[in-house]
């Protein structure tokens, strides 16, 4: 899984909290750190915050399923992947820099070097 992989999947679970996967994994809990986490590294190259995220999601098995799971299936934009905002996703409103940094890094995702 390339950094570029990891963050963009990682993103859209962060929208999109399929199966509720926040609360169900444990993860909730460790989010501050996350939140910490990235705003240490958020000036840093992708391959660090992808290491970041990796490090962060490893005590949450369930959380890391879903994210391989996301890596695997790259359907088609629109294609029945998970339900969207199938969870509470009230911990965005808590957390804001963490949406603020994977969304810096979400418009690089699929973009050629040297392309706007």
């Amino acid at each position: 899984m390339t950094p570029e992989q990891r963050i963009a999947a990682f993103w859209e679970i962060w929208e999109t909290n399929p199966d509720n996967i926040w609360q169900t994994s444990g993860a909730i809990q460790g989010l501050k750190s996350l939140s910490e986490s990235l705003v240490a590294c958020q000036d840093k190259s992708d391959a660090e915050i992808a290491t970041a995220i990796k490090e962060w999601c490893r005590p949450y098995p369930k959380l890391t399923q879903k994210l391989m799971d996301k890596v695997g299936e790259r359907k088609l934009s629109g294609a029945d992947n998970d339900s969207p905002n199938t969870g509470n996703t009230d911990y965005k409103n808590i957390y804001p820099k963490i949406t603020e940094i994977l969304l810096t890094r979400a418009p690089k995702m699929g973009k050629k070097e040297g392309q706007s």
